[in-house]
């Protein structure tokens, strides 16, 4: 018997939307040189995040977010990526879903904010585990190698939504 709120089509396009999180973080993971900043990234998962984002709430967004996060995490990476990955995307999906309610921004700056707020959460783990490193300056790169990701995330995210709307509709 299915409980209320169980629907096959949001848990199949749920489904979808992970293993698309998924293969894109394998794809990020076969590039082999990034801008020489450690943590940088395209962020090219963080398209699938934000589309569930839009398409749903943040408990999906979250959900998508973290199973990629451990998929990935555990197929490429270790505890510490997953650790940064994981409190990057919690900040960054909380502060967007802020700014989607407000309905002020646009999904370009909603996605600038989230691709800044990821490089936050991932100082604020840096600074648990190094805390007598000094991270000034490298939190400023990482912010706006953020911004500037999270701007090209939010120009593809709108093109992605924009079709799949028209196609819904």
């Amino acid at each position: 018997m299915r409980q209320k709120g169980d629907d096959p089509n949001r848990l199949a396009i749920l489904a979808l939307l992970t293993a698309c999180a998924i293969i894109m973080g394998y794809v990020e993971a076969l590039i082999p040189a990034y801008p020489g900043i450690p943590g940088v990234k395209p962020g090219l998962c963080n398209i699938v995040i934000l589309v569930t984002l839009i398409m749903y709430s943040w408990k999906e967004a979250l959900l998508v977010s973290l199973v990629r996060i451990l998929a990935v995490g555990f197929m490429f990476g270790n505890v510490f990526s997953i650790s940064y990955s994981l409190a990057g995307s919690v900040l960054a999906i909380f502060i967007m879903a802020l700014l989607i309610k407000t309905r002020r921004f646009g999904l370009v700056g909603i996605s600038a904010s989230g691709g800044a707020m990821h490089g936050v959460g991932q100082m604020i783990v840096a600074h648990i585990v190094l805390p007598s490193l000094p991270f000034a300056g490298y939190s400023a790169m990482l912010i706006l190698a953020g911004i500037v990701t999270g701007s090209l995330v939010g120009l593809i995210s709108y093109e992605i939504l924009k079709r799949v709307r028209v196609q819904a509709g």
